[in-house]
């Protein structure tokens, strides 16, 4: 709804409440002068409420990350846009934790890469039952996993949104890695794995 529209309702709302009698009339500037106000406290309202979402807010974005602990030695400052982190806060916010396949998807997910695959090598060791042209992984790749990432490389350009202290433009992504590296198991090494890069077109 539209602010002249909530002003219209509730110039009504407040001649409803007036008492009967010949004292006041449709049009009493006292009315139309306190609808437009209680409008803009009600769109106010609104805009607020879209500041609870992680995913959402902009003017509380100082205050969730402080919540949050960010930015953190992930962050790479001047450089994340409002969206990026938004992301950030999004995933630190909801993420419940865990060692599965699925958490870790998930918190890719929310940091921009829903297209996300997970490869794990346990139990593809080289053995002398193996065919010739299986890899020759070691007993050591049993704590090897790989994320593999759909994009060549995340470019990132400024917005309406964006503030105006933000690069215009970034491209790479070291925080998914971090943020992956932070989170996984201990024991485990973590590869990342992303797309060749198409081939230029000739001019």
């Amino acid at each position: 709804m539209d602010t002249e529209q909530l002003t219209q309702n509730y110039q009504q709302q407040l001649q409803n409440l007036l008492p009967r009698g010949p004292a006041w009339s449709e049009d009493d500037p006292l009315l139309a002068g306190l609808a437009p106000a209680f409008a803009d406290v009600h769109q106010r309202s609104n805009d607020l409420i879209k500041e609870s979402d992680p995913l959402q807010t902009v003017e509380m974005i100082d205050r969730w990350e402080a919540c949050c602990g960010l930015p953190d030695s992930c962050s790479v400052p001047g450089t994340e846009t409002i969206a990026q982190r938004q992301q950030r806060v999004n995933t630190k916010v909801n993420a419940v934790g865990g060692i599965t396949k699925s958490y870790y998807l998930q918190v890719l997910s929310d940091l921009g890469y829903p297209d996300a695959t997970i490869t794990t090598f346990s139990g593809q060791g080289f053995k002398s039952t193996s065919p010739c042209t299986s890899a020759l992984y070691g007993y050591d790749w049993n704590f090897y996993w790989q994320v593999n990432f759909t994009e060549t490389t995340k470019v990132s350009g400024m917005t309406c949104k964006s503030r105006c202290n933000e690069a215009i433009r970034t491209w790479g992504d070291t925080v998914a890695e971090c943020v992956i590296n932070k989170i996984c198991p201990s024991h485990t090494i973590v590869l990342f794995s992303y797309p060749p890069e198409a081939l230029s077109a000739p001019y």
